[in-house]
């Protein structure tokens, strides 16, 4: 086949994969299960289902908008029924956190994502960045770590890397809490189990301190963390490092506002609500918070 007429096959491939990825994950969750119980119930679409899933599979699909414009996800990691899976498509997800980041990264930076899912946040923080700086990803679900890992080598990202472990107020083992849709899955010390947990793993769990005062990783000039209710505990295991190097800090809060902005306040820091007129201890759960030193 000519050059030509291959490059235009990906093309339209590329942008078949894309549509469809959009189309699906537009439906609302129920919708999307409904059609999915239905395709695998059916005899000859569940016939199909393998195929289907290999050809798309087999490329990646780019992304639309946001900071990551223009780069691409693994098609064989990021599954239809994730429940931000348009969003990421898209380039839509939580616009608060890449307006933050836009606003804090400077080129040369050095950015932690804790938390990373599969690496969304990670792709936003390389692009900011830029080759001169460097972004480490934290991340504890296997699956998830290997899906950071496989996005980062799509997008030839050799100043990004991924680090498959958890992050924490002590260095040591922990139990994590799996749930069905890993972007919710969280450590058992949290004190919360989440209604979907299918499965528990040990995981190994490092501190920011620790890796920072010992050497092993540059000092943070920008950390976003999403960590499902674990982000105190992260927080509490980095206090040299931000006393020290006086980080910015970027995280989504579960139930632990008020706690939060205490702990930043004793730290030197002042917080905001990114998604809302109210102060951080007296907003709403589920919002996300910028923590910068006030000297």
């Amino acid at each position: 086949m000519p050059a030509s007429l291959r490059q235009l096959r990906r093309e339209v491939t590329g942008r078949v994969r894309y549509r469809g990825t959009q189309l699906f994950t537009g439906l609302r969750a129920d919708r999307r299960l409904a059609l999915a119980q239905g395709a695998r119930s059916h005899p000859v679409s569940r016939a199909l289902l393998p195929r289907a899933a290999e050809w798309y599979a087999r490329a990646p699909v780019g992304i639309a908008g946001g900071l990551p414009a223009g780069l691409v996800l693994s098609t064989a990691h990021l599954a239809l029924d994730h429940a931000h899976a348009g969003l990421l498509v898209r380039g839509t997800l939580e616009p608060s956190v890449q307006e933050a980041l836009r606003r804090t990264v400077r080129p040369g930076h050095v950015v932690y994502d804790v938390g990373a899912n599969i690496g969304f946040f990670t792709l936003a923080g390389a692009r900011l960045v830029g080759p001169q700086g460097r972004v480490i990803a934290f991340e504890p679900v296997p699956w998830c770590a290997a899906a950071v890992a496989r996005n980062i080598e799509l997008n030839d990202l050799a100043h990004a890397e991924i680090r498959e472990e958890a992050v924490g107020a002590t260095a040591g083992r922990a139990r994590l809490l799996v749930v069905e849709e890993a972007s919710w899955s969280h450590l058992d010390s949290t004190g919360r189990r989440h209604p979907d947990a299918r499965e528990d793993l040990d995981v190994a769990v490092a501190t920011i301190d620790a890796l920072v005062a010992g050497g092993e990783l540059p000092a943070p000039d920008v950390l976003k963390i999403d960590t499902e209710g674990a982000e105190l505990q992260v927080v509490e295991g980095m206090r040299e490092t931000l006393e020290r190097h006086r980080p910015t800090l970027i995280c989504e809060l579960h139930d632990t506002n008020e706690r939060f902005a205490a702990l930043m306040d004793e730290l030197g820091y002042r917080t905001t609500n990114l998604d809302g007129p109210w102060p951080v201890a007296e907003s709403p759960t589920g919002i996300h918070a910028l923590a910068q030193p006030r000297d």
